[in-house]
Order: structure tokens, then sequence, then C-alpha cells
């Protein structure tokens, strides 16, 4: 992998977290916001969405770091060679 492949996987991966982030944020606005009128079940069953939401923006998150690590060791490969 070349330093400019590397540069290009690191802007995808920064566009691909910028989407995340503000989905995470608004996921915790709305499990601060969950209205107290809400009856136990209603409550319990949308805390139990914003968890599985926030569930997979870690899983996503984790493959956009794996991914900026194999970059990194790809272009240290091609470096040391």
């Amino acid at each position: 992998m070349t330093v400019q492949a590397e540069s290009k996987v690191t802007e995808c991966l920064h566009e691909l977290r910028q989407p995340l982030n503000v989905i995470g944020l608004a996921t915790g606005n709305l499990r601060s916001a969950l209205c107290p009128g809400l009856g136990r079940e209603q409550a319990d069953y949308l805390t139990a969405k914003l968890d599985r939401i926030d569930e997979q923006l870690a899983r996503v998150a984790s493959l956009a770091d794996q991914m900026a690590e194999a970059a990194a060791e790809a272009v240290a490969a091609v470096r040391s060679v």
C-alpha cells in the first residue's frame, strides 16, 4: 500500500466516523430525553432499541479502527522493503 492509498483510506475512515459520532450523540440525546411519562414497557423497549444502535455503532467504529491499523501496517511493511 502506498502512502497515497493510506491517505485515502484515512480520509474515508474520517468520513465514515463523522456520521457515526453524530448518530451516537443523537442516541445519547434520545436516551436522556425519554419521556418520564412513558410506561415501563415502552421505556424498556425504546432503551433496548437505543442499546442496539449503540452496539452497532461500536461494531462499525471497531471495524474502522481495524482498517486504520491494517493500512498503517501495510505502509510500514512497504517502507521496510
